[in-house]
């Protein structure tokens, strides 16, 4: 109480009357200054502890949409189609028979990649919109749940998902906390092929002993689900790819060959190579180099550039007995058009290499300058000799392709092979651990892409938090 309060209390008695009244309004002035600047304060708590709850249910679904996001990017053709197409009166997903949705995961083409258990996850995430914790162990940390993802187009690229995703932090009950909800625009554009790596070996329809035992030093694609995990793991694969430092693996994958090249009317005919199924002399037969003096090469496009190609087309390659050689000239771009067999035995050979007897590279040479499609049907062979290699690409859709006998691992090929098959059996086939396949291919060289590439999630374009 300050003085001139004192001396107004202890002033004359005229002055008694009115001093009490005076402190006692004092007292009540005081007093509800301080009740007031209580409950500011209270209330500038109240929005504090808003504004904080508000940002963490915000974090939760941000946290919900980038797993759902990583899901994507695992699953990358399911970002092409919604979660759901059809809903019932209760907001609950009700879609049945082919539809494709993430409730109907199985009919997402090529999603579950031979793993039938990520259509069951997908479709629990798209069916169950219960919330999902951050942290099961941390109630804390919130929960969030998918709401809805929407693709306008579906199976169709390029096109842009919208994914709305809702996070929440629970308070002392239900009727307390914070709820936000976000959604975010996902751009999907087709898949480059420079995203999937170029294999050493990739068979359309392989049996369930895969490559057998021979080695191979590059990726090795299945396509289709005979081998399980554990059979793909076993198989030989050895070495890595030096352009991402990882090692080669054998996997399932969900690509698809493209179709072969037609025979173009301008391929110079060379009818049967080697010996007749007869065993006589055929009408190329010998030693035999290609391109011929006089043989004509025809103009193409590849990797954006014009380059001189010599074609031909062949009914077979007999090396099967005798002594027969087929020689690639180096830094020349050779194309055979095979509707039969080729088969390759140990006495001779088809010698294609960019490489130098003093083990240098030749200049302006590439394994894959040299193009053998297989054209014929699942009855026909293609069989390399175990102790020549040869450099060259392979693509025979409907044959079964192996390397014969062992050669001390110096045979088989380099490049890359597609076919429908890996070669095990006695006429053409090893068991032993030898190279096989050495893959030296690039995309760009081939000419020829695979289909169906998975789509490419670009970073998330927008994040918009919704008012609720």
């Amino acid at each position: 109480m300050n003085a001139r309060l004192k001396l107004l209390l202890i002033n004359s008695n005229n002055n008694q009357g009115m001093a009490l009244p005076f402190a006692l309004g004092i007292g009540v002035v005081m007093m509800l200054a301080g009740t007031l600047m209580i409950v500011r304060s209270q209330t500038n708590q109240s929005h504090v502890q808003a504004q904080q709850s508000t940002a963490e249910s915000m974090n939760a679904a941000e946290v919900g949409a980038t797993r759902i996001f990583s899901l994507l990017n695992e699953n990358r053709y399911l970002a092409m189609y919604p979660d759901c197409d059809t809903r019932d009166t209760n907001g609950l997903c009700s879609d049945t028979g082919t539809t494709p949705s993430w409730a109907n995961a199985v009919n997402v083409p090529n999603l579950t990649v031979c793993e039938p258990s990520k259509a069951t996850e997908v479709r629990d995430i798209a069916l169950n919109q219960d919330w999902q914790p951050i942290d099961p162990n941390n109630a804390k940390q919130g929960e969030y749940r998918l709401l809805s993802y929407e693709y306008a187009n579906p199976g169709v690229a390029p096109g842009e998902g919208k994914l709305t995703v809702e996070g929440r932090i629970r308070g002392d009950n239900d009727l307390t906390g914070s709820v936000s909800q976000l959604t975010v625009e996902i751009p999907v554009s087709p898949g480059p092929v420079e995203d999937t790596p170029i294999p050493g070996v990739w068979l359309n329809d392989d049996p369930t002993d895969g490559t057998g035992g021979n080695g191979i030093q590059g990726d090795v694609l299945m396509g289709n689900c005979n081998l399980t995990k554990d059979q793909l793991d076993n198989l030989n694969v050895t070495g890595t790819d030096p352009q991402t430092g990882q090692p080669y693996q054998a996997k399932h994958t969900n690509i698809q060959f493209p179709e072969p090249p037609e025979i173009p009317s301008t391929a110079i005919y060379l009818g049967v190579v080697g010996e007749n199924k007869d065993g006589t002399l055929a009408g190329v037969s010998g030693d035999i180099t290609l391109p011929r003096v006089g043989d004509t090469p025809i103009s193409k496009t590849i990797n954006n550039r014009t380059v001189d190609v010599y074609e031909y087309e062949v009914e077979d390659i007999n090396f099967d007995s005798g002594s027969h050689s087929l020689t690639i000239e180096p830094g020349k771009k050779v194309t055979l058009y095979l509707n039969g067999s080729m088969i390759v035995k140990s006495n001779s050979g088809i010698t294609h290499s960019c490489t130098n007897t003093d083990g240098t590279p030749i200049f302006g040479c590439s394994p894959t300058d040299f193009k053998i499609y297989g054209l014929g049907d699942s009855t026909n062979t293609i069989c390399t000799a175990g102790n020549k290699r040869i450099e060259a690409f392979i693509f025979a859709p409907e044959y079964a392709v192996g390397t014969a006998g062992t050669g001390g691992g110096e045979g088989g090929i380099k490049g890359t092979v597609w076919a429908k098959e890996w070669s095990n059996n006695k006429s053409c086939g090893s068991q032993t651990s030898n190279t096989a396949v050495v893959q030296t291919a690039r995309w760009e060289d081939l000419g020829l892409e695979p289909t169906n590439t998975p789509p490419l999630l670009s970073n998330q374009s927008s994040w918009k938090r919704n008012q609720r």
